[in-house]
């Protein structure tokens, strides 16, 4: 992807959302149950920093909240599953697949990228969730880590299933306006290459192939172990988090995919000081000043009480 010679400075995708809450004074299950709050958030981050990419909030429970799992959901903390009750064929076999404009929350996110795509001069992307992490949500992660040696019919079905629900919902949110998919598979840092690719990278690959615009993959930890087989799901970036070498990733990823990376986001951004801020993009923005297809982001999402200088120190140095 030739995105990079759209813009004069470094490109700049930090995966935030959360800071916005502050900026609204809201709370954030006001903004994860309300379009029109959420979406104040989002253009309150984008008129005060102006990044050349923005992201929905990120919230992993979703996709599991519209196949009726139940959901905690504290008043200013991100939503997490109470309980993971698929535990075999019979109990998946319950479970309907969502409509996207009616069931949970799909349609409060819908409608959020709707705005953005109306409203924001930038690239917009919308978070999906991905096969073996929603399977990990349904089954219970450690079951799912288990199946893969012991019940492989069993998690494959479940895997099918999961894909069905995250290929209508993304085309919804495709059709919404979303230039950009992200989507976030953390559950499947512990895979071996191998492994990634039987129950994670062929599920992502035919999802890709679904679809008609941009796929990013991002998948936290240190994935150096998987990135060659990341790169084959045939998406268009990687987002890599701070435990990962860019330097070397980029010499495994061919420049028409997208390298997207990565600030620590909570040892540097949310509690370092802006001037150590500073000296670590700089330094990252070195290593990769060779680098045409490296987009400047923050390794994993940016948590909601990073210091805003922090934020605005990341972008400063960007475009210095």
């Amino acid at each position: 992807m030739k995105i990079q010679k759209k813009f004069k400075s470094v490109l700049t995708a930090p995966l935030m959302g959360l800071p916005g809450v502050r900026l609204t004074n809201t709370k954030i299950n006001e903004n994860y149950e309300d379009a029109d709050i959420q979406f104040r958030s989002l253009k309150a981050l984008y008129d005060k920093y102006h990044p050349n990419f923005m992201f929905n909030m990120m919230d992993l429970s979703l996709e599991a909240e519209s196949l009726g799992l139940k959901i905690l959901k504290p008043d200013d903390a991100p939503y997490t599953i109470v309980e993971h009750p698929i535990k075999n064929e019979h109990d998946l076999g319950k479970l309907d697949i969502p409509h996207p404009k009616k069931n949970g929350r799909m349609p409060i996110a819908s409608k959020v990228i709707r705005k953005m795509h109306k409203s924001f001069d930038c690239i917009n992307i919308a978070y999906i969730i991905g096969p073996y992490t929603l399977a990990g949500l349904l089954c219970g992660a450690s079951t799912v880590i288990k199946n893969v040696l012991k019940n492989v019919v069993f998690l494959e079905k479940a895997l099918e299933f999961s894909s069905k629900v995250i290929d209508i919902y993304c085309t919804e949110l495709i059709n919404s306006g979303a230039d950009m998919i992200c989507m976030l598979e953390p559950t499947a840092t512990g895979l071996s290459p191998e492994q990634f690719k039987e129950f994670s990278g062929n599920y992502i690959k035919k999802l890709k192939s679904n679809w008609n615009i941009p796929l990013i993959l991002h998948i936290c930890g240190d994935t150096t172990s998987i990135i060659r087989e990341m790169i084959k799901t045939n998406c268009n970036g990687i987002s890599l988090d701070a435990m990962v070498d860019l330097r070397h990733a980029a010499n495994l990823i061919s420049s028409d995919i997208l390298i997207l990376g990565n600030i620590d986001p909570v040892r540097v951004l949310a509690f370092g000081n802006k001037e150590e801020v500073e000296e670590k993009v700089k330094k990252l923005l070195f290593d990769m000043k060779d680098t045409d297809n490296f987009i400047l982001s923050s390794g994993c999402d940016i948590p909601l009480d990073t210091p805003l200088e922090n934020i605005e120190a990341f972008m400063k140095a960007a475009r210095e």
